[in-house]
């Protein structure tokens, strides 16, 4: 019986640090977010956060760690660090730290409306920060002839494969393919150029891509 292979492990993350602010009744969420990949990492950005906003009402804190959001963790500080650690594991985006930071505005919210006061920061904050996928690709190599360069780049864009082309007595067009759509786009690729593409699958690799907003 031949082992079943478990699908390659892939995450979401935001790609660089980002800030957005809320205000509800002139009471300030001051959002920041950013990449991290260990505890340490975390804590130290929450400690920088913390510095910068130290005359803030307060700063609840919130980080998920691990492909699978294996390492979680919050602290209140106030009423909100739990369901801003629910709001990332709705999203399912990890190896990110964000603090929420809340200037009191002079009018209560009360428990519920802090809650949905962090937790929409959080989640628009998310929403508008920029990510990137963490996945494997299969490199895929296609030698074609420069009359075929256009129509074949035309149809990698139309797929949304990143891509790089070389230029020489042929031109060489290495394409990254999700490893589950290889033999798919090897055929397709050969359909278009009627067999004059010659196709050669080479090492998968970890790779970072940029998701589109």
């Amino acid at each position: 019986m031949s082992e079943s292979i478990s699908p390659p492990v892939e995450f979401t993350s935001v790609s660089k640090e980002f800030r957005h602010e809320y205000i509800v009744d002139k009471s300030r969420f001051i959002t920041t977010i950013s990449p991290c990949t260990t505890e340490e990492e975390a804590q130290a950005f929450i400690g920088r956060i913390n510095k910068e906003f130290w005359d803030a009402t307060h700063n609840c804190t919130a980080y998920a760690l691990g492909p699978k959001q294996e390492q979680q963790r919050s602290s209140d500080n106030g009423t909100a660090g739990k369901p801003m650690l629910e709001v990332l594991k709705k999203t399912g985006i990890t190896n990110v730290a964000v603090v929420v930071t809340r200037y009191f505005g002079g009018i209560k919210l009360g428990a519920g409306g802090l809650i949905r006061a962090y937790s929409h920061s959080v989640a628009e904050t998310l929403r508008l920060s920029p990510k990137e996928l963490h996945t494997t690709r299969t490199q895929l190599q296609a030698t074609i002839d420069y009359s075929m360069y256009g129509a074949i780049e035309r149809y990698v864009q139309d797929q949304k494969l990143h891509y790089e082309a070389s230029f020489g007595e042929h031109v060489d067009i290495t394409i990254l393919v999700p490893p589950t759509d290889v033999e798919r786009i090897q055929k397709e690729l050969q359909d278009m150029s009627h067999g004059a593409a010659t196709c050669t699958i080479l090492d998968s690799i970890e790779v970072v891509l940029p998701l589109e907003q």
